[in-house]
């Protein structure tokens, strides 16, 4: 679920007018699954659909103002939701995981000199680690939907879901980042967007279908505070 969430959030796009809908194609290459992938963005709710992730087809629907998400795992017809808490718990847990420091953020991204197209953009590479993580960005600050990827960078740190993510501030980007790659624990994941294109997007793409069984995820086990013995 984790790997999903994060690549949504790394395709994630908003401008304005705040009424903009838009559809991100991109392609998600990793050990775990090679699938393309396809986000819609409308106001505050993000939808990703993933052609073959671990379990099959399946997709995200994510609310950025209150933090919640559902997965729909398209084989199953099940629906399992996540509340803010429970993906903030799982989210500081992989970072735990990772080795991922809590100053991360504070630590900038910076230049390489190195370039490189990424489809038909040039772009400037910038990198990124925290000791124990590691990123590389295609920025291509040319690109015609500059402005709309950057502003997705600050909607998503700026919602509920802004003290949830790990990794670099990536609005010191000089632009947005059409392709990026990360390394934790070994395992390298790399997001390359294809296409950003505005188009009519239907509120029923946010909302779980009638024929599919709904079930909450359940709370994950919290390691007990320890006690001072007399």
């Amino acid at each position: 679920m984790k790997s999903h969430l994060t690549a949504a959030a790394l395709v994630f796009a908003l401008v304005s007018p705040a009424f903009a809908e838009w559809i991100i194609e991109a392609k998600m290459e990793s050990p775990q699954m090679n699938s393309a992938m396809v986000t819609k963005i409308k106001g505050d709710k993000v939808r990703a659909d993933i052609a073959s992730g671990p379990m099959g087809a399946m997709s995200s629907i994510i609310d950025t103002a209150s933090g919640e998400s559902i997965q729909l795992l398209h084989a199953q017809k099940m629906a399992m939701k996540t509340s803010a808490a429970q993906m903030k718990q799982a989210m500081e847990m992989a970072k735990k995981m990772t080795g991922a420091k809590a100053d991360a953020a504070a630590m900038k991204p910076k230049a390489t000199g190195e370039k490189e197209k990424v489809g038909e953009y040039e772009c400037e590479i910038w990198t990124w680690t925290d000791g124990s993580n590691a990123t590389r960005f295609w920025v291509a600050s040319k690109h015609p939907q500059a402005d709309a990827l950057k502003a997705m960078d600050q909607k998503m740190r700026s919602g509920a879901l802004g003290g949830m993510t790990a990794g670099p501030d990536t609005s010191l980007l000089p632009g947005p980042a059409l392709k990026t790659e990360t390394t934790a624990m070994g395992m390298k994941t790399t997001v390359t967007i294809v296409s950003v294109k505005q188009g009519k997007i239907e509120d029923s793409d946010f909302q779980v279908p009638t024929e599919y069984q709904t079930m909450a995820m359940p709370t994950l086990p919290t390691t007990p505070a320890p006690t001072s013995e007399p």
